[in-house]
Order: C-alpha cells, then structure tokens, then sequence
C-alpha cells in the first residue's frame, strides 16, 4: 500500500456547528448546499486541479475515527460489532487525493438525496470482511443506517507510515453531513500555497460569518502531525550509539578485571598440567558465557517489541544481529588484551608453579 498524494495538496479547516442545530434536517440540508457551492466554485478556478471535503484529513496527531459495522451476513458468534477506521468524504475525494478506484464508481452527487446510502471501502477492509463475496452491493450497516457498497478503493496510509493495511470505510457527506470539515485543494506542485487567499475569499463570498481556519499544505500538515514521532527517533539517533558505547566500555571492564583477578588461578592450573589453550577456552568461556546470556535475552525482549509494540513487523534485521555481534567483539577484545598482557605475568605464573610442585600431598580445589 502506499501514501496518497501530498504534493501541490492544500488544506484548509471550517465549521459551521455554531450555525447548525443538532439533528436540524434544515441545517443539514443547508451544509450540504454549501459544500456543493464551495467545491463548484473552487473547481472554476483554472489552477485548481481538484477540490474535495472531507471530515478528516489521513496522518493527522488524533488519528483517523473508528467506526463500528456489521456486514450483511457476517454476524460475529460473540455478539460483538467489528470495527475500523472511517472518514466521511465528498465526491471527487479520491481523484484529488490519487487514490485510484480498483472496482465500482464514486458516491452519488450531493444532489442525489433519493440515492441510496453508499459506502467506498478499500481493499484492506474488502480482503478482511468480504473475501468470499462480491464487494459491490454488499450491504452494511453502521450507526443504525444500511448502506451499500459502491466501490472498492486502493488502502493507504491513514494514520502512521509503520502501520500495517488498515481496514478502512469511507462514507458519503451527502449521507453523513459532519458540522464541520476539511476543503482538499489539489494544484500543480508549488502553486497550493498561492491558492490559500482564493479559498478564504470563495468561503467568505458564500458565507461571510464562516472563518476559514488551519491553512497548510499536506506536506507542513504531515510533517506537523508526525512530530511527537519524530522527536523520539531524533533523540535515539543520538542515544543509541551513546547507549552501545557505554554498554561496549562496561563489557570491556568486567571482561578485562574478571580475568586479571584470575592470574593466581591460570598459574595454578597450569602447574597442575594444564596447557595454555585449555587455559584460554575455560577462561575465555566463562567470560563470554554471560554476555551470550544477556544478548540472548535483549535480542529476544527486541524481538518481541517489534513485533508486537512496533507495528510492521520484523525489518530491523541489521540492528538486531549487528548489536549483539558488536557487544561480543567488545567483549572478545577485552579478553584478548588481557591474554596478551598476561605474558608480562608469567614470571609470576613460573612462580607460582615451582611453589605449587614444592607442596606435598595431593591438592584439593
């Protein structure tokens, strides 16, 4: 699946709940009226390429709502209702945001209030809940409404770049009319800025007491929202390799003092007829044996963080065999140094040895 489109994508916020009643048939007949002259007009200027509403905009900080369903037939045995998320858009949505339409049409026109209600769903959400069963004219039922489905579109992403094909169900605004709403402008790269007063000016000509509010491009929109993201992978660019060096100094502390602190042995196992490679693999064993251990134990806690917390999967690959793997070179050096500065100790290790050989009777370790 992939992003839709984010290039020459200016967004712009307006609500009409102070001017609407909750539930008023008048009103939401009234939003709709609007909407349909906003996007006429918008669409009479020559630079713009397409122009759409919709109650959400994809990667916003809150995420995209859940809506809860059942589909015609697929009654779940628990009771329970399935749920996915869901966006209420406009005609021509779609096509200004480059979703491309895999099967079926797009919604009615807004004027087609004696139409019935229509859903478009994507493939992620036609794969999970219709998979044995024509998609096109699938009933659904959702808030207490049946509707139909109309078209099938292709799944992108909705709420994070890392997160897996979401299920997802777009309704009509013509069905749903939400108070208040997001206008999708799509212009040649570049130009979505310059058209920012043109949209403001078209609000104000149809309703001039509406405000016209949060004008961004999707780009500022996407990078804005992907923030509280991008702060944390900022600060482990940082402290991931702090974090490894000082696990790396660590290691090479504990290695290099554990053997140090084992001279008075290695000469006493040597006089007892021990050879220096025997030496070195017990000594090199017991070493490394914890660090085995403790990477084991990260790799597998790693393991199960990115497949479990970190949605998409296992792709890190690199970064999970690469850190351990550096950890016990870190901790083979520390080692290796201290067996190379052990020949400086030999004489002492000899000394040992001729003590050992003058004791009588057998030696019990």
């Amino acid at each position: 699946y992939e992003l839709h489109r984010t290039e020459g994508v200016l967004l712009a916020a307006y609500d009409l709940t102070g001017q609407m009643m909750p539930g008023s048939t008048d009103d939401a007949t009234r939003a709709r009226t609007f909407v349909q002259t906003l996007l006429a007009r918008l669409r009479e200027n020559p630079a713009v390429d397409g122009a759409a509403v919709a109650a959400s905009v994809p990667l916003d900080i809150h995420g995209l709502p859940s809506r809860s369903f059942v589909v015609e037939g697929r009654a779940r045995s628990d009771g329970r209702r399935d749920e996915s998320l869901s966006n209420i858009v406009t005609p021509g949505y779609f096509a200004a945001l480059g979703i491309p339409l895999i099967e079926g049409r797009d919604f009615a026109s807004l004027d087609e209030v004696a139409a019935p209600r229509q859903v478009i769903v994507n493939e992620s959400f036609r794969q999970k809940y219709l998979a044995d069963t024509p998609a096109l004219g699938h009933r659904i039922e959702s808030g207490g409404r049946d509707y139909t489905v109309a078209g099938v579109v292709k799944t992108t992403t909705s709420e994070a770049f890392d997160e897996p094909p979401t299920p997802a169900i777009y309704f009509s605004y013509r069905d749903r009319v939400p108070g208040s709403g997001e206008i999708h402008l799509t212009a040649r790269p570049g130009l979505e800025d310059t058209l920012a007063s043109f949209v403001a000016s078209t609000v104000r000509g149809i309703n001039p007491e509406l405000p016209v509010y949060n004008v961004r491009t999707m780009t500022a929109h996407i990078d804005r929202n992907l923030v509280l993201r991008k702060i944390p992978a900022r600060m482990f660019v940082v402290l991931g390799p702090l974090l490894l060096a000082l696990a790396g100094i660590g290691i090479y502390a504990v290695v290099a003092y554990t053997v140090s602190q084992r001279t008075t042995e290695i000469g006493v196992r040597m006089a007892l007829g021990a050879t220096s490679s025997d030496v070195v693999r017990a000594i090199a064993w017991d070493s490394l044996r914890i660090v085995l251990m403790g990477g084991t134990v990260g790799w597998l806690l790693a393991f199960l963080i990115e497949m479990h917390v970190v949605r998409g999967g296992w792709r890190d690959l690199p970064v999970l065999i690469g850190v351990p793997v550096a950890l016990l070179a870190v901790a083979l050096l520390a080692f290796g140094w201290q067996e190379f500065t052990r020949w400086s100790l030999r004489s002492d290790w000899e000394e040992m040895e001729a003590q050992v050989k003058e004791l009588d009777g057998p030696l019990d370790f």
